[in-house]
């Protein structure tokens, strides 16, 4: 298992699940200056880069840790990267349907 993909946390629901970014993630990267996320409605495959993250320390592409159609993006990302810096539960990308 890559470093990566400790990056990002999986919640799964009734009927999507949201992709996030870990604790440990958000330190190891420093903070968070710019975030490119999926398209709406994109289809997307486990491991596929999906977007990228550019932080004080790193930039790192946006690898899903699942398949399917991106059917919510975190909007509030593209004004506000720093938001990833914020607590886990707040620190999601997008949420693909199950």
């Amino acid at each position: 298992m890559s470093e990566k993909e400790n990056y990002f946390w999986v919640d799964k629901g009734k009927e999507t699940t949201r992709i996030g970014l870990t604790k440990e993630a958000q330190a190891a990267l420093g903070d968070v200056k710019y975030v490119e996320l999926p398209d709406l409605n994109s289809e997307i495959k486990k491991g596929d880069s999906s977007g990228e993250i550019e932080a004080q320390k790193a930039v790192v592409e946006l690898e899903s840790p699942v398949s399917g159609k991106i059917v919510k993006v975190n909007d509030k990302l593209n004004d506000n990267p720093e938001l990833l810096n914020s607590t886990e539960k707040d620190a999601w990308f997008f949420e693909v349907n199950n």
